[in-house]
């Protein structure tokens, strides 16, 4: 049998692992060898109910093949990406005015992308300088802020903008030199027409530019782009650091998390490291340095190029001396930083955390520390879309898959926060005949609000008790309690003082937590409710526009108002003549 991909399954139809080989029988007979099995894949080859195997004609195709499934079945056991849903990428839209604006999905569709950024707050300043100094719009019109202020005015010619935008590129893309050399000249230019404000500006600009570059440890001579690949390991966890250098300067780290059990090879792990990473990046450099021969390079290679047809040849090299070594020396150093930096911040938290459910507990007079947490919140703007929202913590984390949103049943558009939170509870509650509804009965119960939010939810505690909806070891009057933003208090049914805890307590820092995991929820909810709402009020009454239609124009134009401001030119680029007549019309 030749190459091809082996998938194993356990005996629930759960899919635990699928892996690639040269030669099928043999690879897969490997894993049931007695002798000298790592004590992890023991424990995998002990959950494996059957077996599955798709032969294919070439080590390419099964390089491919395997690369596939795992995105598609998620396998317990192979290595896995594990910030892929925090990257952020910077998109320009393609089209006659270009827009800026920040996205966490990377569409090949021509336009310019620059990512993926794995800080999200350092980004989000790029972006500010990109409006502040290029003055390029942005997508969401009300985000025009650095441009007005800057300009007063957005009077310029398409001309001039675009050479804006093809400035700001380079700068993203490390061609700071063509930038410096149009900035002086710019500079020049304000001086003598007397703009002394303009030109110190442009001044304090090129000087940031400058520093900026100059601040590299490592610079290279030559302008090949070129990417840098380290790593740590610490258990199951395998921690990258990419240095990407463009034009001969260093561009840009990112710091990612793998999820790689300790019985793959260092080589397998940069293997999949390659072939989940670069897929998500906006360029494919033209070589890739890591710190050791890969079994399948010319395969991860190919497999590259063309998922980038128009990149040119990438060439994966072990380097063995000068500049290239010593940058990826300073890849491996920086590694090892992130892994330790991220050590001590997943200890620190563990320790704040442990101590945190033990000190609730003998605060709140409660037998055992809760092991799980349930927190309420409502949210309306000016009584309009009220909804509320439900988190759960179990041992003080975030159980996301159990998270409920709830739209209001009984208010007949009234504002009344105690009534919402008496429908909210009554809802939650009445599931006696839930199988799973004892077992996922919450240790404590978190109100947001003060002592009147307290008082209403306890009359209707009332209620419940009298139906015999709380589990026989539940007491109301001690794992029920609100708490109150304005100055962190904590109300509790039959207590006339509020408990005050210090600011520095841990109890207390993770309430906070609950409570503000539940506002941001609460109001995400909202939001999008509103928005709907508002899109279905005036674009889904317009003849002739259906939704695929409504969606590309929100998306293009980001409002309404964009929609009602924007050019018959850029309307016809979405709809025919009819439908811009009509919209033309009724808007």
């Amino acid at each position: 049998m030749g190459p091809g991909c082996y998938l194993f399954w356990d005996k629930d139809g759960e899919i635990l692992y699928v892996g690639k080989a040269k030669h099928l029988r043999k690879r897969v007979a490997s894993y049931f060898q007695k002798n000298k099995q790592p004590a992890k894949t023991r424990v995998l080859v002990s959950k494996v109910d059957r077996i599955e195997t798709r032969v294919v004609n070439s080590e390419m195709e099964a390089l491919i093949l395997e690369n596939n499934l795992i995105k598609e079945l998620s396998p317990r056991f192979n290595i896995r990406l594990k910030d892929d849903k925090n990257f952020v990428y910077l998109h320009v839209t393609n089209e006659d005015w270009p827009k800026m604006e920040i996205t966490r999905r990377l569409v090949r569709d021509g336009s310019f992308y620059l990512g993926p950024k794995t800080s999200t707050k350092e980004f989000r300043e790029t972006v500010r300088f990109c409006q502040k100094f290029f003055r390029i719009r942005m997508v969401k019109s009300s985000l025009d802020y650095y441009p007005h202020l800057l300009s007063g005015k957005f009077e310029v010619s398409r001309e001039e903008y675009l050479k804006n935008v093809s400035m700001m590129k380079q700068f993203l893309g490390g061609q700071t030199r063509n930038v410096l050399q149009v900035l002086q000249s710019r500079m020049m230019g304000f001086a003598e027409d007397k703009n002394f404000e303009a030109a110190a500006k442009t001044r304090d600009l090129i000087q940031s530019i400058q520093v900026s570059t100059q601040k590299q440890a490592v610079q290279i001579k030559d302008q090949v782009n070129r990417d840098f690949l380290a790593f740590e390991r610490e258990g199951d966890l395998a921690y990258f650091v990419r240095i990407a250098f463009r034009h001969g300067q260093m561009l840009d780290q990112n710091e990612v998390v793998f999820r790689a059990r300790d019985f793959f090879s260092d080589e397998e792990v940069v293997e999949a490291f390659l072939l989940q990473f670069y897929p998500k990046v906006d360029v494919l450099p033209r070589e890739i340095y890591v710190g050791s021969q890969l079994d399948n390079t010319l395969e991860v290679e190919g497999f590259l190029m063309e998922s980038f047809p128009d990149s040119g040849k990438l060439e994966i090299i072990v380097p063995q001396k000068g500049d290239k070594k010593r940058v990826l020396e300073m890849a491996e150093k920086n590694a090892r930083q992130f892994a330790e930096r991220k050590k001590l911040e997943e200890m620190s938290h563990a320790e704040n955390f442990a101590k945190a459910l033990p000190e609730l507990a003998e605060h709140l007079g409660l037998s055992d520390p809760p092991h799980r947490i349930e927190c309420f919140d409502i949210s309306h703007l000016s009584g309009t879309a009220t909804v509320a929202s439900q988190v759960v913590f179990v041992d003080g984390e975030p159980k996301k898959s159990e998270y409920r949103r709830f739209k209001l049943k009984t208010l007949n558009g009234k504002i009344d926060d105690f009534a919402s939170m008496r429908e909210i509870l009554s809802r939650r509650f009445a599931r006696k005949e839930d199988k799973k509804f004892a077992e996922k009965f919450p240790d404590l119960i978190v109100i947001d609000g003060g002592k009147g939010q307290l008082s209403s939810v306890m009359k209707a505690v009332d209620d419940f008790s009298k139906d015999n909806l709380f589990p026989d070891d539940f007491d109301p009057n001690s794992q029920i309690i609100a708490l109150a933003k304005r100055e962190e208090e904590i109300f509790r049914p039959g207590q006339k003082e509020p408990l005050l805890l210090s600011f520095e307590s841990s109890a207390l820092k993770l309430l906070q937590r609950i409570r503000d995991e539940a506002h941001r929820f609460a109001i995400t909810f909202n939001r999008a409710v509103r928005q709907k709402k508002a899109h279905k009020s005036v674009l889904d009454e317009i003849s002739g526009i259906g939704g695929v239609t409504k969606k590309k124009l929100l998306k293009k134009f980001g409002s309404v108002l964009e929609i009602k401001k924007a050019s018959d030119k850029e309307l016809l680029e979405i709809l025919n003549k009819k439908q811009m007549e009509s919209l033309r019309k009724q808007l």
